[in-house]
């Protein structure tokens, strides 16, 4: 066909005048026009590389030569039906000399970038670039050189987003980068897909480090710069990536509760909520909206928050995406710390039905000890608030079926212990769990990991407040192996009052039941525990250690 003669032409000639700086040209300019006019889908395109590469190799010191050579390449990939499996590091090194010889050429310096950035995105695997070769300092230089020529940015912007991600040196150029990235924001303000591109290359520096934040945050304009993107690209074809891109800036921007409270003020997470609403079926922009939220609530102003829906937004996100476990996660973080800022904020949670969603997550999630964690925590925040224990409470039995599942972690055992204390408080919740085992489980993570106060004195909380059923005039019936378990935490915790004082009140409500009394009875160490405990803390926990040792034989002798 017509595409396979021409090329046949071009390159028989290249090949057999490789000394001559004319016919390389004219070669590779034939070459560029036949990959414009045709699909290079049948064109074999790693032996066309090969031939325009060698052109370009032969006659660096020649600058037609040298651009006709860079345009070629370039036409070649861009005009790819499909990415090439990978592009070997010589030949990019030789585009990036081109690059570094022809600084101060537009015309070279516009084409060889072309070239050089066509060959990465036509690659399926881009190989990495020697140390003495810096792609950054050459791309800093260049637009400082033309700073005014727009297709050089384009290409340049395109080559940072590319070699950032694969460039172990990339923070040491953070200061030179970014004004030229944020001038890039400026540049190509109506162009989507710059913008995406810069977008992204600010993510990849935003994550290099403590370093590489702190010189982002030497511009003043760059949050705004950031959040204004945001507002730009809502409907465009790539609003999706632009959205993502800059909800993870701006949470790894947020170090702390300054940055937080700034970025809020700036309008960085009304544009998140926003970007929420707008993409609400998109789960990756979900995702990432929602890990940026969790991480600005906790500096944020409070009444911008309780101005805007976020209780409502977050919510709605969570059920909009029901099976990604992900976006529960996030989103359960998001709600705990959300809760954590200010009682309205528990209240409205509920109202939208946040208890009831974590609740189904962690259901849904029980293998997942990462949601079992988030979701225990947030039921526990929100159950904090007295008049929402009850509503709360209804979700009790997957905070149960949390611990049950992963019992063998300790800080899984913190936290859903801590959840049960805090939820058994309510008449009905206290039925419900006792219902579904979880004194049991109590005892279990108590009995596991007696070295651990934190656990121990939740534990004993939680039994004391399960231990008596008020309404019912009952008194929970313990074993021995019970009082052991309760008995060994008083042992192994003398010097903390909490336990120690959590343990008496425990045991005082066993009291009330003839079978706990000789139970108790039967245990000739609990005496001197008990007497331990009152003169450690010279105190008597308002009568319940005199009431105690009244029922044990020490006393009674």
């Amino acid at each position: 066909d017509k595409a396979t003669w021409l090329r046949s032409i071009a390159l028989h000639s290249m090949n057999a005048y490789t000394d001559s700086a004319h016919i390389q040209a004219m070669g590779c300019t034939l070459l560029s026009h036949v990959y414009v006019a045709f699909s290079t889908d049948s064109i074999g395109q790693a032996r066309d590389i090969e031939n325009i590469i060698n052109a370009l190799k032969a006659h660096t010191t020649c600058s037609t030569v040298v651009s006709s050579a860079c345009m070629a390449a370039r036409n070649l990939c861009s005009s790819l039906t499909q990415q090439m499996d990978s592009v070997d590091c010589d030949k990019l090194n030789i585009i990036l000399d081109v690059m570094d010889h022809y600084r101060d050429d537009l015309d070279v310096i516009e084409q060889s970038s072309g070239a050089l950035f066509a060959l990465c995105t036509s690659s399926k695997n881009l190989g990495q670039i020697p140390e003495d070769k810096s792609i950054f300092t050459i791309i800093i230089e260049s637009l400082q050189k033309h700073p005014h020529s727009v297709e050089l940015y384009r290409c340049c912007i395109g080559l940072l987003w590319s070699f950032s991600s694969i460039s172990g040196r990339v923070e040491e150029f953070v200061p030179n980068l970014v004004p030229l990235l944020l001038k890039s924001l400026d540049m190509f303000e109506k162009d989507d897909e710059m913008i995406d591109l810069a977008v992204n290359a600010l993510l990849i520096l935003s994550k290099g480090g403590f370093q590489s934040v702190l010189a982002m945050l030497k511009h003043e304009t760059f949050i705004d710069s950031i959040i204004s993107c945001m507002f730009k690209f809502i409907d465009t074809p790539r609003s999706h990536s632009i959205q993502t891109g800059c909800c993870d800036i701006l949470s790894n921007l947020a170090l702390d509760n300054y940055l937080r409270a700034d970025m809020c003020a700036r309008g960085g997470t009304s544009r998140i909520i926003m970007a929420l609403n707008h993409f609400c079926h998109d789960h990756l922009v979900v995702c990432t909206a929602l890990f940026a939220l969790a991480n600005l609530i906790s500096g944020a102003d409070v009444e911008i928050l309780r101005g805007s829906e976020i209780s409502k937004t977050i919510v709605k996100s969570m059920q909009s995406h029901p099976i990604n476990l992900t976006v529960q996660v996030r989103g359960a973080s998001a709600l705990w710390v959300l809760s954590s800022r200010n009682e309205v904020f528990k209240e409205r949670i509920v109202q939208y039905g946040g208890a009831q969603v974590v609740s189904e997550a962690m259901t849904r999630f029980v293998a997942s000890e990462t949601m079992q964690s988030k979701g225990s925590i947030a039921l526990w925040s929100l159950a904090v608030h007295r008049s929402l224990k009850a509503q709360v409470g209804q979700s009790a039995v997957c905070v149960v079926n949390g611990l049950a599942a992963h019992v063998c972690s300790e800080k899984l055992c913190e936290e859903c212990v801590g959840a049960i204390k805090c939820l058994s408080i309510d008449e009905k919740t206290k039925k419900l769990l006792g219902e579904n085992d979880a004194l049991d489980l109590i005892f279990s993570a108590m009995c596991l990991y007696s070295e651990n106060a934190t656990i121990q004195q939740s534990a004993l909380a939680a039994l004391s407040n399960l231990s008596v059923d008020v309404n019912a005039n009952q008194v929970l019936r313990i074993s021995s192996d019970d009082l052991d378990t309760i008995t060994n935490g008083m042992r192994t915790h003398p010097k903390v009052k909490d336990i120690q004082e959590s343990a008496i009140i425990v045991l005082r409500n066993f009291t009330c039941s003839p079978s706990n009394c000789l139970i108790l009875q039967q245990d000739a160490h609990l005496p001197g525990l008990i007497r331990s405990a009152v003169v450690n803390f010279n105190d008597s926990f308002q009568g319940r250690a005199e009431d105690l040792l009244q029922v044990l034989p020490l006393l009674n002798q």
